[in-house]
């Protein structure tokens, strides 16, 4: 372990809080024992570039590239930004609105004909599920095909048809 002297700790001290690094998770100690590697890291994750793949051996290689980066592109969406999109998505492409948005006019592809209420379309699939045949409770698919009739196929295999 290196001594430094008070000028030095107090120099690192007051840039380790205007930096904000302990924000980064770098406790005050790692910090003075290699700075410039600490600083690059709380840049690194004041960037938030763990969430577009890069990793931090990749910023270390070239921290202006990225800090461009990151400045010019758009971050990608958190979880709950996504799953707003993919029901916004879905809207569009079934034309089914959500309960909570009854009022057709918040979007400028919804054409109000094109419209489904949930309800009706729900009770359109029971029908078509309550027309199909049901096995044990539920309901199968009928076959579309013939089945093969059992002396054309496998016959010399089964050895009661051959009286063996």
């Amino acid at each position: 372990m290196t001594r430094i002297s008070d000028e030095q700790l107090d120099y690192y001290a007051d840039r380790f809080q205007l930096l904000g690094i302990a924000r980064a998770g770098i406790q005050l100690d790692r910090y003075l024992a290699n700075p410039e590697r600490c600083e690059l890291m709380a840049r690194f994750v004041k960037l938030r570039l763990e969430r577009r793949r890069v990793s931090f051996t990749q910023f270390c290689a070239d921290p202006e590239l990225f800090e461009e980066r990151a400045a010019t592109e758009c971050e990608p969406p958190l979880a709950s930004q996504q799953a707003a999109i993919l029901r916004c998505w879905q809207q569009q492409d079934t034309g089914v609105m959500p309960r909570q948005h009854a009022d057709p006019t918040h979007g400028p592809w919804l054409d109000e004909d094109d419209l489904i209420d949930i309800a009706e379309l729900l009770a359109g699939w029971r029908d078509e599920c309550e027309a199909l045949p049901h096995r044990n409770g539920a309901a199968i698919e009928p076959m579309r095909h013939h089945r093969k009739h059992r002396s054309h196929r496998n016959a010399s295999a089964n050895f009661k048809i051959r009286g063996a």
